[in-house]
C-alpha cells in the first residue's frame, strides 16, 4: 500500500521535476512481497523436505488502528506446491497479524513481515505458488516459483544455504529468512546449512566471502566429524568488517571421493539509505534527473571522501520528515530507479532510458496504450497520467525494446 508519496507532497519539494505518484501495489508487474524457496534435509526416508519464506514490507500491508493501541495489519497468506501435472501436493493457508505503536513504521519498507513454511514431498519437480490477501483492502497477490529437491544421499548431502533471522510473528529462530541486504552498521548475520554424511573420515569444510572482484575477503577451513544424522552448521558473518559492495558466501564440503557446494548472494549498503545503493558514485550519477547543474557539479566532482557527505546533504534537504530516521523521498527516488532497472533495461541500464526517466519522475501511469505489431508502424507506447493531465509517448525505433520519448503533450 502506498501511502506517502503522493503527487502532491513531492511536487510541493521537487518543484522543477515533481516525482509524482507511486507505483501501484497492483501493478501487474509489481506484486508488493517477496518469496524465496529451498531444500533442507529430511530426517524422514525418501523425502525431501522444502521451504518457502515469505516476506512483505510494513508499506505494503494496510494498517488500521487497534483497539489496544498503535497499529495492526492482517494477511491470509495460502503456500501452494503442485507436481508438473498440475496436481496439488501440498497446501496451507496461514493467518498473519502484524502490530506496530508507531505509525511511522507503518511506511517502512525495510520492517517486514515474514514467514517460511516447511513441506515434506517426494523427490522431482514443481511448482510453488504463494498467494497473499490484505484482510483490510481484500487486495490478493501472487508469486510464483519453481524447485527441483532430491532425496538425501547418506555418504554425502547438503541442504540449500539460508541466512537466519527471528520470526517477527511465531518467534521462531533459526528457520529460513528472506535476507539480502545488510549494512555495515550491522554487527553480524548468521547463515547456515543443514548436512549428512555417513562418511567414515572427516569431510574438509570451507566457508569463504567472495568480493566482486572474486577475491575472497574471508575464509574458514574446519574439519567435521559426521554423524550419520542431519547436522546444522551456522556461520558468522561479520558485517562491519566488510565494504559497501555485492558479495557471495560460499560453503564447500570434501570428502569420501564426494564434493558439495553452495553459495548465497548478499549485499551490504551504506547505512542511512536505500539497500539498493551499493555504488554510491552511480547513485550520485542517477539523481540527475532532479538535481540542479550546481548540485550535479559539486556532487561529480566531489572527492571520494567528501562525496558521502554531500550526498546525505543533497537528500537532507529534500527529507519531508527531517526530525525522523528514515528520508522516504530518498526511498522512493531509489525504489523507482531500481524498479525501471529491472523493467526497462536493453542495452543501456533501465535507469538511463526514456521510459525510465519518466516513471521514475512521474511513477506508474494511470494507463497504457500498447501498440507492439500495428502495420506501417514502429511499436510504440502512449502512457496516461490523468492525475496531472498529461500524456508521454515511446517509439521503439530499433525494434528491440529501446524506447525513445517521442513528446510529451499535455492535455488529451
Amino acid at each position: 500500500m502506498w501511502k506517502l508519496c503522493t503527487a502532491g507532497l513531492i511536487a510541493l519539494i521537487f518543484s522543477s521535476a515533481a516525482l509524482a505518484q507511486a507505483p501501484r501495489d497492483d501493478s501487474p508487474e509489481f506484486r508488493g512481497f517477496r518469496c524465496q524457496a529451498g531444500q533442507r534435509l529430511s530426517s524422514k526416508q525418501d523425502s525431501a523436505l522444502i521451504y518457502i519464506a515469505l516476506s512483505v514490507p510494513y508499506d505494503n500491508l494496510t494498517f488500521v488502528r487497534a483497539e489496544s493501541g498503535g497499529f495492526r495489519a492482517s494477511i491470509e497468506a495460502t503456500f501452494l506446491v503442485f507436481n508438473k501435472e498440475g496436481g496439488l501436493s501440498a497446501e496451507r493457508t496461514v493467518d498473519m497479524d502484524v502490530h506496530t505503536a508507531s505509525f511511522k513504521e507503518t511506511n517502512s519498507r525495510t520492517i517486514n513481515a515474514i514467514r517460511t513454511e516447511e513441506f515434506y514431498v517426494t523427490a522431482g519437480d514443481y511448482d510453488l505458488s504463494v498467494i497473499i490477501t490484505d484482510k483490510e483492502s481484500k487486495r490478493k497477490r501472487r508469486w510464483t516459483g519453481e524447485i527441483s529437491p532430491s532425496v538425501m544421499d547418506a555418504l554425502l548431502s547438503v541442504s540449500d544455504l539460508y541466512w537466519m533471522d527471528e520470526d517477527t510473528l511465531n518467534q521462531d529462530f533459526g528457520m529460513p529468512r528472506v535476507i539480502e541486504n545488510f549494512s555495515v552498521r550491522d554487527d553480524s548475520a548468521l547463515a547456515g546449512l543443514d548436512l549428512i554424511s555417513s562418511a567414515q573420515v572427516p569431510l574438509d569444510i570451507t566457508w569463504k566471502i567472495i568480493a566482486e572482484d572474486g577475491d575472497a575477503v574471508f575464509s574458514l577451513n574446519q574439519q567435521l566429524v559426521p554423524t550419520s544424522t542431519v547436522q546444522h552448521l551456522d556461520y558468522v558473518v561479520h558485517m562491519k568488517d566488510l565494504p559497501v559492495q555485492k558479495y557471495k558466501l560460499t560453503f564447500e564440503a570434501l570428502g569420501s571421493g564426494r564434493r558439495e557446494f553452495r553459495e548465497l548472494p548478499f549485499t551490504v549498503n551504506i547505512p542511512g539509505v536505500p539497500p539498493s545503493i551499493t555504488d554510491l558514485g552511480l547513485a550520485i550519477r542517477q539523481v540527475k534527473y532532479i538535481a540542479s547543474t550546481e548540485e550535479n557539479r559539486r556532487l561529480r566532482s566531489a572527492s571520494i571522501s567528501d562525496r558521502e557527505a554531500l550526498f546525505r546533504e543533497f537528500w537532507k534537504r529534500r527529507d519531508p520528515s527531517p526530525d525522523t530516521p528514515q528520508n522516504e523521498l530518498m526511498d522512493e527516488y531509489y525504489f523507482r530507479v531500481e524498479y525501471s532497472n529491472e523493467r526497462f533495461s536493453t542495452h543501456r541500464p533501465g535507469w538511463e532510458t526514456d521510459r525510465g526517466r519518466i516513471f521514475i519522475l512521474y511513477g506508474e501511469p494511470t494507463d497504457i496504450e500498447r501498440h507492439p505489431f500495428e502495420s506501417g508502424s514502429r511499436p510504440y507506447e502512449i502512457w496516461y497520467y490523468h492525475n496531472l493531465n498529461r500524456k508521454f509517448v515511446f517509439v521503439d525505433h530499433t525494434g528491440f525494446g529501446d524506447y525513445s520519448l517521442a513528446g510529451p503533450q499535455w492535455g488529451y
